[in-house]
Protein backbone atom coordinates (compact mmCIF):
# COMPACT_ATOMS: atom_id res chain seq x y z
CA UNK A 1 0.00 0.00 0.00
CA UNK A 2 1.45 3.35 -1.00
CA UNK A 3 1.95 6.42 1.16
CA UNK A 4 0.78 9.96 0.50
CA UNK A 5 2.01 13.45 1.28
CA UNK A 6 0.82 15.38 4.30
CA UNK A 7 -0.55 18.89 4.66
CA UNK A 8 1.16 20.85 7.45
CA UNK A 9 -1.25 22.91 9.54
CA UNK A 10 0.02 26.18 11.03
CA UNK A 11 -1.39 25.87 14.53
CA UNK A 12 0.17 25.81 18.00
CA UNK A 13 -0.42 22.68 20.05
CA UNK A 14 -2.55 22.84 23.22
CA UNK A 15 -4.22 26.12 22.21
CA UNK A 16 -8.02 26.54 21.89
CA UNK A 17 -7.60 26.59 18.09
CA UNK A 18 -5.70 23.32 18.27
CA UNK A 19 -8.41 21.66 20.34
CA UNK A 20 -11.03 22.79 17.82
CA UNK A 21 -8.94 21.48 14.90
CA UNK A 22 -8.56 18.11 16.61
CA UNK A 23 -12.33 17.84 17.10
CA UNK A 24 -12.83 18.17 13.33
CA UNK A 25 -10.95 14.97 12.61
CA UNK A 26 -9.43 11.85 14.10
CA UNK A 27 -6.25 12.38 16.11
CA UNK A 28 -3.48 9.84 16.54
CA UNK A 29 -4.44 9.17 20.17
CA UNK A 30 -7.91 8.12 18.97
CA UNK A 31 -6.59 5.36 16.71
CA UNK A 32 -6.28 2.74 19.46
CA UNK A 33 -9.77 3.66 20.69
CA UNK A 34 -11.35 3.15 17.27
CA UNK A 35 -9.49 -0.14 16.81
CA UNK A 36 -10.81 -1.38 20.16
CA UNK A 37 -7.34 -1.47 21.70
CA UNK A 38 -7.59 1.30 24.31
CA UNK A 39 -8.57 -0.09 27.74
CA UNK A 40 -9.71 3.32 28.99
CA UNK A 41 -12.13 4.45 26.27
CA UNK A 42 -14.56 2.84 23.84
CA UNK A 43 -15.46 3.95 20.29
CA UNK A 44 -18.91 5.01 21.54
CA UNK A 45 -17.37 7.20 24.27
CA UNK A 46 -15.05 8.82 21.70
CA UNK A 47 -18.01 9.36 19.34
CA UNK A 48 -19.96 11.12 22.11
CA UNK A 49 -17.05 13.52 22.59
CA UNK A 50 -16.71 14.30 18.88
CA UNK A 51 -20.44 14.97 18.37
CA UNK A 52 -20.67 17.16 21.46
CA UNK A 53 -22.79 14.95 23.72
CA UNK A 54 -20.09 14.90 26.42
CA UNK A 55 -17.08 17.09 27.06
CA UNK A 56 -13.69 15.38 26.72
CA UNK A 57 -11.92 14.77 30.02
CA UNK A 58 -9.38 17.44 30.94
CA UNK A 59 -6.18 15.41 30.85
CA UNK A 60 -4.10 18.38 31.97
CA UNK A 61 -5.22 17.77 35.57
CA UNK A 62 -3.52 14.36 35.61
CA UNK A 63 -0.07 14.68 37.27
CA UNK A 64 1.58 12.21 34.90
CA UNK A 65 0.28 14.14 31.88
CA UNK A 66 1.56 17.42 33.32
CA UNK A 67 4.97 15.85 33.92
CA UNK A 68 4.99 14.53 30.36
CA UNK A 69 4.32 18.00 28.93
CA UNK A 70 6.96 19.51 31.22
CA UNK A 71 9.66 17.01 30.25
CA UNK A 72 8.76 16.77 26.54
CA UNK A 73 11.41 19.29 25.37
CA UNK A 74 14.08 17.52 27.46
CA UNK A 75 13.04 14.14 26.10
CA UNK A 76 13.11 15.38 22.50
CA UNK A 77 16.55 16.92 23.05
CA UNK A 78 17.77 13.62 24.51
CA UNK A 79 16.60 11.82 21.37
CA UNK A 80 18.38 14.31 19.13
CA UNK A 81 21.57 14.07 21.21
CA UNK A 82 21.56 10.26 21.13
CA UNK A 83 20.84 9.78 17.43
CA UNK A 84 22.16 13.03 15.96
CA UNK A 85 18.84 13.76 14.23
CA UNK A 86 16.68 16.82 14.67
CA UNK A 87 12.95 16.23 15.17
CA UNK A 88 10.53 19.12 14.66
CA UNK A 89 7.10 19.26 16.36
CA UNK A 90 4.13 20.37 14.25
CA UNK A 91 0.55 19.48 13.26
CA UNK A 92 -0.53 17.95 9.96
CA UNK A 93 -3.29 16.03 8.22
CA UNK A 94 -3.31 13.43 5.49
CA UNK A 95 -3.90 14.80 1.98
CA UNK A 96 -5.62 11.55 0.95
CA UNK A 97 -7.74 11.39 4.13
CA UNK A 98 -7.99 14.95 5.56
CA UNK A 99 -9.90 13.74 8.64
CA UNK A 100 -6.84 11.69 9.69
CA UNK A 101 -4.77 14.17 11.67
CA UNK A 102 -1.73 14.18 13.91
CA UNK A 103 0.02 16.46 16.37
CA UNK A 104 3.62 15.31 16.19
CA UNK A 105 6.01 15.47 19.14
CA UNK A 106 8.74 15.44 16.51
CA UNK A 107 9.28 14.57 12.83
CA UNK A 108 12.67 13.70 11.30
CA UNK A 109 13.94 14.83 7.90
CA UNK A 110 12.63 11.64 6.28
CA UNK A 111 9.15 12.37 7.76
CA UNK A 112 9.46 9.61 10.35
CA UNK A 113 7.46 10.53 13.48
CA UNK A 114 9.02 10.46 16.94
CA UNK A 115 6.41 9.93 19.65
CA UNK A 116 7.61 10.76 23.16
CA UNK A 117 6.28 8.89 26.18
CA UNK A 118 7.14 9.84 29.75
CA UNK A 119 5.47 6.98 31.63
CA UNK A 120 5.11 6.24 35.31
CA UNK A 121 8.19 4.60 36.79
CA UNK A 122 6.54 1.17 36.92
CA UNK A 123 5.45 1.28 33.29
CA UNK A 124 8.81 2.61 32.12
CA UNK A 125 10.64 -0.23 33.84
CA UNK A 126 8.25 -2.68 32.18
CA UNK A 127 9.13 -1.19 28.78
CA UNK A 128 12.85 -1.61 29.54
CA UNK A 129 12.30 -5.26 30.40
CA UNK A 130 9.64 -6.36 27.91
CA UNK A 131 10.21 -3.84 25.08
CA UNK A 132 7.84 -4.68 22.16
CA UNK A 133 5.92 -7.04 24.43
CA UNK A 134 5.13 -4.33 26.99
CA UNK A 135 1.60 -3.01 27.39
CA UNK A 136 2.79 0.53 26.62
CA UNK A 137 4.27 -0.44 23.24
CA UNK A 138 1.18 -2.44 22.28
CA UNK A 139 -1.02 0.57 23.08
CA UNK A 140 1.06 3.40 21.60
CA UNK A 141 2.05 1.48 18.48
CA UNK A 142 -1.39 2.37 17.09
CA UNK A 143 -0.70 6.06 17.64
CA UNK A 144 2.54 5.90 15.66
CA UNK A 145 0.95 3.88 12.85
CA UNK A 146 -1.70 6.60 12.55
CA UNK A 147 1.04 9.26 12.46
CA UNK A 148 2.84 7.35 9.70
CA UNK A 149 -0.35 7.40 7.62
CA UNK A 150 -0.37 11.18 7.97
CA UNK A 151 3.33 11.78 7.33
CA UNK A 152 3.60 9.26 4.51
CA UNK A 153 6.64 7.42 5.84
CA UNK A 154 7.29 3.75 6.46
CA UNK A 155 8.90 3.94 9.90
CA UNK A 156 8.21 5.63 13.21
CA UNK A 157 9.82 5.74 16.64
CA UNK A 158 8.46 5.39 20.16
CA UNK A 159 10.87 7.19 22.48
CA UNK A 160 10.28 6.18 26.10
CA UNK A 161 12.12 8.69 28.27
CA UNK A 162 12.44 8.96 32.04
CA UNK A 163 14.26 11.49 34.21
CA UNK A 164 15.41 8.63 36.49
CA UNK A 165 16.07 5.67 34.17
CA UNK A 166 17.68 4.98 30.83
CA UNK A 167 15.57 5.83 27.78
CA UNK A 168 14.34 3.25 25.29
CA UNK A 169 13.67 3.70 21.57
CA UNK A 170 11.38 1.15 19.92
CA UNK A 171 10.78 1.09 16.17
CA UNK A 172 7.35 0.86 14.56
CA UNK A 173 7.50 -0.31 10.95
CA UNK A 174 4.85 0.17 8.29
CA UNK A 175 2.46 -2.75 7.96
CA UNK A 176 0.26 -2.77 4.84
CA UNK A 177 -2.45 -4.92 6.42
CA UNK A 178 -2.57 -2.86 9.60
CA UNK A 179 -2.65 0.41 7.67
CA UNK A 180 -5.56 -0.77 5.53
CA UNK A 181 -7.46 -1.82 8.66
CA UNK A 182 -6.79 1.49 10.38
CA UNK A 183 -7.83 3.61 7.39
CA UNK A 184 -10.98 1.56 6.83
CA UNK A 185 -11.97 1.63 10.50
CA UNK A 186 -11.28 5.36 10.86
CA UNK A 187 -13.13 6.13 7.61
CA UNK A 188 -16.22 4.25 8.83
CA UNK A 189 -15.98 5.83 12.29
CA UNK A 190 -15.64 9.37 10.92
CA UNK A 191 -18.65 8.76 8.69
CA UNK A 192 -20.65 7.93 11.83
CA UNK A 193 -19.41 11.15 13.45
CA UNK A 194 -20.36 13.19 10.38
CA UNK A 195 -23.88 11.76 10.27
CA UNK A 196 -24.41 11.78 14.05
CA UNK A 197 -24.98 8.03 14.07
CA UNK A 198 -23.50 6.21 17.11
CA UNK A 199 -21.28 3.15 16.70
CA UNK A 200 -22.41 -0.11 18.25
CA UNK A 201 -22.12 -0.11 22.04
CA UNK A 202 -19.75 -2.59 23.66
CA UNK A 203 -21.83 -4.68 26.11
CA UNK A 204 -18.80 -5.30 28.31
CA UNK A 205 -17.64 -1.68 28.59
CA UNK A 206 -20.29 0.83 27.52
CA UNK A 207 -23.33 2.07 29.40
CA UNK A 208 -26.38 0.43 27.85
CA UNK A 209 -28.12 2.93 25.51
CA UNK A 210 -31.46 4.09 26.89
CA UNK A 211 -33.29 2.99 23.74
CA UNK A 212 -32.23 -0.58 24.52
CA UNK A 213 -33.37 -0.42 28.16
CA UNK A 214 -36.90 -1.42 29.18
CA UNK A 215 -37.74 1.89 30.86
CA UNK A 216 -41.28 0.82 31.75
CA UNK A 217 -39.80 -1.81 34.05
CA UNK A 218 -36.65 0.10 35.02
CA UNK A 219 -38.39 3.30 36.20
CA UNK A 220 -40.45 1.89 39.13
CA UNK A 221 -37.52 -0.27 40.22
CA UNK A 222 -35.15 2.72 40.10
CA UNK A 223 -37.62 4.87 42.07
CA UNK A 224 -37.94 2.18 44.74
CA UNK A 225 -34.15 1.71 44.91
CA UNK A 226 -33.55 5.45 45.39
CA UNK A 227 -36.10 5.47 48.22
CA UNK A 228 -34.25 2.59 49.89
CA UNK A 229 -30.97 4.47 49.47
CA UNK A 230 -32.43 7.45 51.32
CA UNK A 231 -33.49 5.17 54.17
CA UNK A 232 -30.08 3.47 54.22
CA UNK A 233 -28.35 6.87 54.44
CA UNK A 234 -30.61 7.83 57.33
CA UNK A 235 -29.88 4.61 59.22
CA UNK A 236 -26.14 4.89 58.50
CA UNK A 237 -26.13 8.34 60.07
CA UNK A 238 -27.82 6.92 63.17
CA UNK A 239 -25.39 4.01 63.24
CA UNK A 240 -22.43 6.40 63.02
CA UNK A 241 -23.65 8.26 66.09
CA UNK A 242 -24.30 5.02 68.03
CA UNK A 243 -20.89 3.62 67.06
CA UNK A 244 -19.12 6.73 68.34
CA UNK A 245 -21.05 6.56 71.62
CA UNK A 246 -20.10 2.88 71.97
CA UNK A 247 -16.42 3.66 71.36
CA UNK A 248 -16.54 6.44 73.96
CA UNK A 249 -17.90 3.96 76.53
CA UNK A 250 -15.20 1.42 75.64
CA UNK A 251 -12.56 4.10 76.21
CA UNK A 252 -13.90 4.48 79.78
CA UNK A 253 -14.03 0.68 80.34
CA UNK A 254 -10.47 -0.18 79.27
CA UNK A 255 -8.65 1.62 82.12
CA UNK A 256 -10.62 -0.51 84.61
CA UNK A 257 -8.61 -3.61 83.52
CA UNK A 258 -5.37 -2.22 84.90
CA UNK A 259 -2.52 -4.54 83.87
CA UNK A 260 -4.92 -7.25 82.65
CA UNK A 261 -5.63 -7.81 78.98
CA UNK A 262 -8.94 -9.64 79.37
CA UNK A 263 -12.23 -9.07 81.20
CA UNK A 264 -15.64 -10.79 81.19
CA UNK A 265 -18.39 -9.32 83.37
CA UNK A 266 -22.08 -8.40 83.06
CA UNK A 267 -22.28 -9.33 79.36
CA UNK A 268 -19.23 -7.33 78.28
CA UNK A 269 -16.05 -9.11 77.22
CA UNK A 270 -12.75 -7.31 76.58
CA UNK A 271 -9.67 -8.88 74.97
CA UNK A 272 -6.50 -6.94 74.09
CA UNK A 273 -3.95 -8.59 71.78
CA UNK A 274 -0.96 -7.74 69.61
CA UNK A 275 -1.44 -7.48 65.84
CA UNK A 276 1.46 -8.44 63.58
CA UNK A 277 2.59 -5.81 61.10
CA UNK A 278 1.97 -6.27 57.38
CA UNK A 279 4.51 -6.13 54.54
CA UNK A 280 3.97 -3.70 51.67
CA UNK A 281 5.19 -6.02 48.92
CA UNK A 282 4.42 -3.47 46.23
CA UNK A 283 6.64 -0.98 48.04
CA UNK A 284 9.40 -3.58 48.35
CA UNK A 285 9.27 -4.28 44.60
CA UNK A 286 9.30 -0.55 43.86
CA UNK A 287 12.34 0.05 46.11
CA UNK A 288 14.20 -2.82 44.44
CA UNK A 289 13.15 -1.45 41.01
CA UNK A 290 11.84 -4.90 40.22
CA UNK A 291 9.38 -5.65 37.43
CA UNK A 292 7.56 -8.93 38.05
CA UNK A 293 7.10 -10.85 34.76
CA UNK A 294 3.43 -11.34 33.78
CA UNK A 295 3.82 -15.13 33.69
CA UNK A 296 4.99 -15.16 37.32
CA UNK A 297 1.98 -13.05 38.37
CA UNK A 298 -0.33 -15.34 36.37
CA UNK A 299 0.94 -18.44 38.22
CA UNK A 300 0.01 -16.93 41.58
CA UNK A 301 -3.22 -15.24 40.55
CA UNK A 302 -6.63 -16.63 41.41
CA UNK A 303 -9.25 -17.06 38.72
CA UNK A 304 -11.37 -14.11 37.71
CA UNK A 305 -15.04 -13.78 38.62
CA UNK A 306 -17.89 -11.41 37.94
CA UNK A 307 -18.75 -8.71 40.46
CA UNK A 308 -21.47 -6.07 40.37
CA UNK A 309 -21.32 -2.61 41.91
CA UNK A 310 -24.49 -0.49 42.14
CA UNK A 311 -24.31 3.22 42.93
CA UNK A 312 -27.45 5.24 43.64
CA UNK A 313 -28.09 8.98 43.63
CA UNK A 314 -30.91 9.25 46.14
CA UNK A 315 -31.38 12.95 45.32
CA UNK A 316 -32.10 12.31 41.61
CA UNK A 317 -35.38 13.86 40.43
CA UNK A 318 -36.47 12.74 36.96
CA UNK A 319 -38.72 15.77 36.55
CA UNK A 320 -35.70 18.09 36.94
CA UNK A 321 -33.22 16.02 34.91
CA UNK A 322 -31.79 17.65 31.81
CA UNK A 323 -32.17 15.71 28.55
CA UNK A 324 -29.02 14.35 26.93
CA UNK A 325 -27.69 16.78 24.30
CA UNK A 326 -28.42 15.88 20.70
CA UNK A 327 -25.41 14.84 18.59
CA UNK A 328 -23.93 17.44 16.28
CA UNK A 329 -24.63 16.39 12.68
CA UNK A 330 -21.94 17.63 10.32
CA UNK A 331 -23.34 15.92 7.22
CA UNK A 332 -27.05 15.43 6.66
CA UNK A 333 -27.97 12.37 4.64
CA UNK A 334 -31.08 11.91 2.49
CA UNK A 335 -32.85 8.99 4.17
CA UNK A 336 -34.14 7.81 0.80
CA UNK A 337 -30.67 7.62 -0.71
CA UNK A 338 -28.60 6.75 2.34
CA UNK A 339 -26.35 3.74 2.02
CA UNK A 340 -25.07 2.25 5.23
CA UNK A 341 -21.49 1.02 5.25
CA UNK A 342 -21.04 -2.25 7.05
CA UNK A 343 -18.03 -2.27 9.38
CA UNK A 344 -15.11 -4.33 8.21
CA UNK A 345 -14.55 -7.70 9.79
CA UNK A 346 -11.37 -6.14 11.14
CA UNK A 347 -13.08 -3.08 12.66
CA UNK A 348 -12.21 -2.94 16.35
CA UNK A 349 -11.18 -6.59 16.50
CA UNK A 350 -7.49 -6.71 15.66
CA UNK A 351 -5.18 -8.07 18.33
CA UNK A 352 -1.42 -8.35 18.52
Amino acid sequence: MGVSAMKIVDIAQRTPEWHEWRREGISATSCAVIMGENPDKTPLELWKELVGIVEPADLSVIPQVRRGVKFEPLALQAFEDKYGKMALPFCAESTAYPFIRASFDGVLDDKSPVEIKNLSETNHLEVLQLREHSKAFKLYRWQVMHQMIVSGTRRGYLWFWSPKHEPCCLIVDWDDLLVRRIIQAEDIFWGLVMRGVPPEADPKRDVIPLDRLNMATWRPLANARRAKESKIAELKAQLKVLTKEAKDLEAEILPLLGEFRRADALGVKVTSYEVAGTVDWKGVAHELEAVIPPDVIARHQTGSSMATRVSVDASYDESKAKPEPLPRIRQKVDAMNETVEEPSQFFGTFWF
